[in-house]
């Protein structure tokens, strides 16, 4: 009897053994066969519902991204450049406004220049811009020096601003209303809904954020309308807290007037 169950107990053994190589086998060529699995990424974001597998899948497609991708990337998704007809600032303006060749000012330097406009208002009032710009090219010596010429460790361990022990270069001044600290980068990171502005700081801010880096601050003091019903002087004084450099703002407000077509 033992025998007897001991033979029958070999072979259910060995028809299992069978029974899983052939499906070993049968997946094994199925998975040969495969074919590749592709995807259409406007799909994919069109379909995003951050759920679990979709967070992981676009943090992996992310990880294994270079860097210099994704600022493209970035800079393209976020807008890109303004419609050519809608265009405020052009090289060629920044040409008249300052001198320079035209070549010296680039599509994101005039973009973020034209994006800034449009997002504040001042783009429909051109009066503002003029008085705008010629206090944006008198605090930028003409758009020369978009950031702070200091290393920026006097900043370390400004709490006011924000920053710890060693945050004072990383978060120095930058663009032309010189954005500084790391709680007002915090800010301009969430209003521009780009985290690399706090992770990354002053220079990565200073090449992508010129001109909107100063958003917030303009938002913040109403500056449009400072221009438009208190005017010119009203808007040094809000930009400078005093009369600093007035006589050359009054010289570049009046070049920017020309350029506008402003009377």
């Amino acid at each position: 009897m033992l025998l007897h169950v001991q033979a029958a107990t070999a072979t259910l053994f060995n028809m299992l053994a069978a029974s899983w190589a052939s499906a070993s086998r049968l997946l094994s060529s199925h998975q040969k066969r495969k074919e590749p699995m592709t995807i259409n990424l406007n799909n994919a974001a069109k379909y995003y519902k951050e759920q679990p597998h979709q967070i992981a899948a676009w943090n992996f497609l992310e990880s294994k991204t270079s860097d210099g991708v994704l600022d493209e990337f970035a800079s393209i998704y976020r807008g890109g450049p303004a419609n050519p007809k809608d265009e405020i600032i052009t090289p060629e303006i920044m040409e008249q406004l300052t001198g320079y060749a035209a070549n010296k000012f680039d599509a994101t330097f005039c973009g973020d220049f034209n994006k800034l406009l449009m997002s504040t208002g001042f783009d429909q009032h051109m009066n503002a811009v003029a008085m705008l710009t010629a206090n944006l090219m008198h605090e930028t010596g003409n758009f020369r020096w978009m950031k702070e010429l200091a290393d920026g460790t006097a900043y370390n361990n400004r709490s006011d601003l924000g920053n710890g022990p060693n945050d004072g270069p990383k978060y120095k001044g930058t663009g032309v209303l010189m954005l500084t600290g790391k709680y007002n980068y915090g800010r301009a990171a969430e209003r521009l809904n780009d985290p690399l502005i706090l992770e990354r700081g002053c220079d990565y801010t200073a090449d992508h954020y010129p001109f909107r880096s100063a958003l917030t601050w303009i938002e913040d003091n109403d500056l449009l309308n400072v221009c438009l019903k208190k005017g010119f002087d009203d808007c040094c004084y809000r930009i400078n807290g005093g009369w600093n450099g007035y006589s050359d703002r009054a010289e570049k407000y009046a070049i920017a007037k020309k350029v506008f077509g402003v009377k």
